[in-house]
């Protein structure tokens, strides 16, 4: 059977898996909106987990030499953990391969080891396809048999269990037949090669395969968020290179700024060292000194064109060398105190006609 055909007849049969005893009738309306029921037949079979993210498609039948099977009680939702804890005891591993189907309140699968499939990897067995509750399972009691050339396998499910023989061919027919009377004659059905070309392959599903292929996953997530972090902090820090470049600019155009006020300072205070005020203002600040020396006080300081007069009293003990050495000269004598003032002041009276 080509490809093609393998998974269209495989798309046919998902749609088709019964539920055993959970449904009396097929639902009405859309499944998306009855979410139990979605999450039932989410969880019913281990071949819509298989049809999500398949490991590879299914080439050959292949009965495997240590394959286990059981049945095991149904709980909604966590058939798959059931089914693993299950499986992964009977067979001493937890790398293993499993196939199930949830019929009624029961799970029943079959398992293998993982290694058991190194030479077989895309290969299916035709007891996966006979399990209770699938399309082409009959009523239980049933046995399945099947010869090859050397060693024989049967499948013996009732409505409490299932269980698996392996051995030849002899043992295991006279096994299937005495099993069939503790049955109540029940049937035995013989998978030969134009028998299981009828039937639905059902792939092997590993939950090792889907735990490796989850963490290649969350690597390849790891990686790309690990680069959105390393563009995240790149461009960071070109807006803080951009961001310092734009305050040294700021900083040194203030920096410019602050060089001129400070030389404009310099060269103010240059200009007023220089200026004929200074000098006046620096005169003033002498003769005022000299006169408190002596316990005087100006009465007139005046500058007109650049030159000073001024008019003060002294004690009258204050001798002429001291009032000479503050360039003044006596000009009255009275009872307060002696007026003294500078030559200025002695052509301003002269002009004035006396004293004012």
């Amino acid at each position: 059977m080509d490809s093609g055909a393998l998974l269209k007849k495989l798309s046919s049969v998902v749609g088709k898996i019964p539920l055993g005893k959970v449904f009396t009738a097929k639902p009405k309306g859309n499944l998306d909106d009855e979410p139990e029921i979605k999450a039932m037949l989410d969880t019913s079979s281990s071949i819509s987990k298989s049809l999500i993210g398949a490991t590879g498609g299914i080439v050959e039948s292949y009965f495997p030499p240590n394959i286990i099977g059981g049945s095991c009680p149904r709980v909604v939702g966590e058939e798959e953990d059931i089914v693993w804890n299950a499986a992964a005891e009977a067979c001493d591993s937890e790398r293993i391969h499993v196939v199930w189907n949830s019929a009624g309140d029961k799970i029943w699968f079959l398992a293998i080891h993982s290694g058991d499939l190194a030479s077989h990897a895309s290969s299916w067995c035709p007891f996966a396809a006979l399990l209770p509750g699938l399309k082409d399972a009959q009523a239980a009691p049933v046995c399945y048999t099947y010869f090859g050339d050397e060693m024989a396998t049967m499948m013996a499910i009732t409505t409490d269990g299932l269980q698996i023989y392996r051995g030849s061919n002899l043992i295991v027919r006279a096994k299937a037949e005495r099993t069939a009377r503790e049955y109540g004659n029940a049937p035995i059905v013989e998978l030969v090669p134009d028998k299981i070309q009828e039937l639905v392959p059902v792939p092997w599903y590993s939950v090792s395969l889907f735990e490796n292929r989850a963490r290649r996953i969350l690597a390849v997530l790891a990686i790309v968020l690990s680069l959105g972090v390393a563009l995240a902090a790149f461009l960071v820090w070109m807006l803080a290179s951009l961001s310092l470049i734009t305050a040294r600019h700021d900083m040194e155009a203030a920096l410019a700024r602050t060089q001129d006020k400070t030389m404009q300072i310099m060269t103010d205070a240059q200009r007023l060292r220089a200026s004929p005020m200074r000098d006046q203002i620096a005169t003033f600040m002498e003769l005022n000194d000299g006169l408190l020396d002596l316990n005087g006080y100006l009465e007139v300081y005046e500058t007109k064109v650049g030159r000073a007069r001024w008019r003060a009293l002294v004690p009258s003990n204050v001798t002429a060398d001291r009032i000479n050495a503050l360039g003044g000269k006596t000009i009255e004598t009275k009872s307060e105190g002696t007026i003294i003032g500078n030559q200025a002041e002695l052509d301003y009276e002269a002009q004035q006609g006396g004293r004012r």
